[in-house]
């Protein structure tokens, strides 16, 4: 369990989406922040963004956020001007790193940082594309527990599994059997090139009403986890 402390105006959650990827002069990345406030600010709020590969910027947006009342709003804040983008492939697994800063008053009081990677994944009738490159998918299924420990094991050994697929069983892909696994396993994923098939939890069973709505909201919570990947 952890505990994290944050300022009465803070981001909740960011959710950076490439689009058009392979076309360079319309290639963007669409940034949706939620903003999270406990009371109404008495100042004026920004988002800003940028886009940064290393120590370098490539991109920045700013735009104004509303807060009429407590609670949360969705901001979106859009980065253009990418001509010189290196796509993700598992080959090449390259990353980048939105930055998002919550601006009150002119000074930053939160900021948030998600990793992305610039791709296009297509399942077309003749087959699998990434990058509009037709590609044989080869991939192995992973449960992340482990004898005596069960699923309470540390961020290097969930990567270890991934270098194991990735680098020794020469796989680019794998299939999460059969629940949402450890944020650290799908990092060392990104990191290396391996595609993940996350799943809901369950296994060969479809159950009542009850059932049926509580695999929908396991799919809705998964997906918001793990979009980023």
């Amino acid at each position: 369990v952890s505990l994290r402390a944050v300022p009465q105006i803070f981001l909740a959650d960011v959710f950076a989406k490439p689009v058009n990827v392979l076309d360079s002069s319309a290639r963007q990345v669409v940034v949706q922040a939620t903003v999270d406030a406990a009371a109404v600010p008495a100042g004026s709020v920004e988002l800003a963004v940028d886009l940064v590969d290393g120590a370098r910027t490539l991109a920045s947006a700013t735009v104004p956020v509303t807060i009429s009342a407590a609670g949360q709003v969705t901001v979106t804040a859009t980065l253009t001007g990418l001509p010189d983008i290196t796509l993700w492939d598992t080959g090449h697994p390259r990353l980048y790193t939105v930055v998002t800063t919550l601006m009150a008053d002119g000074r930053p009081v939160h900021d948030y940082h998600v990793r992305t990677g610039f791709r296009e994944a297509v399942f077309q009738p003749d087959g699998f594309y990434l990058n509009g490159r037709r590609v044989k998918l080869f991939g192995l299924n992973r449960h992340q527990f482990f004898p005596y420990a069960g699923g309470a094991m540390p961020a290097r050994v969930q990567a270890r599994d991934a270098e194991i697929l990735r680098n020794e069983l020469n796989c680019n892909m794998v299939r999460c059997s059969h629940y949402p696994q450890s944020e650290d396993f799908l990092d060392a994923c990104d990191e290396l090139g391996l595609m993940v098939w996350d799943e809901i939890p369950g296994w060969d069973y479809l159950g009542d009403a009850a059932w049926q709505e509580a695999a929908q909201e396991d799919l809705h919570d998964m997906i918001v986890r793990d979009r980023n990947h």
